[in-house]
């Protein structure tokens, strides 16, 4: 049934909106305000990420990465102030009017304004897949059309919503929503899966080289899991029920998500370095070579090195010391002296007497 909204009287309106969100006010409202709640709790993690960069990282950061960490906190801030408005504008200025929630300029800017966050960080990621993937032209060509393709299917999108004066026809750009979280769902997947082949064919088959890949492949997972599967959330919610507002609470949460796993990934850097030098430093922690063993016995591939020890013994005989003339012990001293020449006539008698006169 197509009903023309745009002719209807503010109060025709009104009651409409009333009856739509009336029926279960928690459901239908629920997730517009906990959008705006969860906003601001991820900025509060972002914030605290950003200190940690700032204080550890920035000094030895690369300029352009330097320069997109920053821009990305600053696009945040601004997305928690238009996302805050929203929420006041809905629940504190417009409290109890229903209709209120049928307006479309917000539900038009948040696809196209969270583009201007997400982009850049896809592209962080793509840059990152270039490198692993021994600078590939064809896959980084690939992943720029998946994100050109995203900026095409939102701008049709809201080429399409603009003509729209109410929430209630939204339905007519169900198939453009769809094309852009597609798109987008698809970019994220092969972003990810880029990267984790990458790291995978790194493996050289020494066990802390490898150990290091696997942390590297769990932390890429985890930091870019949450947008992925926020988008999968969203593309779900709008097939089994386009009418939903739950729609509303992933689309406010993505971009943020976006953020909060990109500072992760800047400040993981920290935590390994620190994590391999306390390693290092501990020589006699048996844990640490229990893992080091067991990590790279399962592998056929494993370097191995074999040390053979030879031992030779030598031995010499010395000979017995020829003695000299003043060591020829075969007579002693004391019978000696007494078969010399001059002393034959020696006396020992009256040795201890004074002399007498000769």
């Amino acid at each position: 049934m197509s009903v023309d909204f745009s002719g209807l009287s503010p109060e025709e309106l009104e009651g409409i909106a009333k009856a739509s969100f009336g029926v279960d006010i928690g459901l239908k409202l629920g997730p517009l305000l906990l959008g705006g709640i969860f906003d601001v709790m991820l900025l509060g993690v972002l914030i605290q990420q950003f200190q940690s960069w700032w204080a550890y990282c920035k000094p030895s950061e690369r300029k352009p990465i330097a320069f997109i960490t920053t821009y990305i906190m600053i696009y945040s801030i601004g997305w928690t102030g238009m996302v805050t408005g929203y929420v006041m504008h809905n629940f504190v200025y417009n409290f109890g009017i229903f209709s209120v929630f049928l307006e479309m300029p917000y539900f038009t800017a948040f696809p196209i304004v969270g583009m201007g966050m997400s982009t850049v960080i896809q592209g962080f990621y793509i840059e990152r897949s270039w490198r692993l993937n021994n600078r590939n032209p064809f896959l980084l060509v690939f992943l720029c059309i998946c994100v050109l393709g995203e900026w095409a299917a939102v701008l049709i999108l809201v080429i399409k919503v603009t003509s729209i004066a109410s929430l209630l026809q939204a339905t007519e750009g169900v198939p453009h929503t769809r094309a852009w979280q597609c798109m987008t769902l698809a970019a994220d997947v092969m972003i990810t899966g880029s990267i984790g082949w990458g790291l995978w064919s790194a493996k050289t088959g020494w066990s802390h080289t490898d150990a290091l890949v696997k942390k590297l492949l769990l932390v890429t997972l985890e930091t870019q899991l949450g947008p992925t599967l926020l988008m999968a959330a969203f593309v779900i919610e709008l097939s089994v029920q386009p009418d939903s507002t739950l729609g509303v609470f992933f689309d406010i949460l993505i971009p943020k998500s976006y953020a909060v796993g990109y500072l992760a990934i800047l400040n993981t850097r920290v935590h390994l370095k620190r994590k391999d030098h306390t390693t290092s430093g501990s020589r006699e922690n048996p844990q640490i070579k229990t893992n080091t063993y067991h990590l790279g016995s399962g592998r056929l591939q494993q370097a191995t090195v074999h040390v053979e020890t030879d031992t030779y013994i030598e031995s010499y005989q010395v000979k017995d010391p020829v003695p000299g003339l003043n060591r020829i012990n075969e007579h002693s001293y004391e019978e000696s002296i007494e078969n010399l020449d001059y002393s034959s006539n020696l006396s020992k008698q009256n040795l201890n007497k004074p002399n007498q006169g000769f």
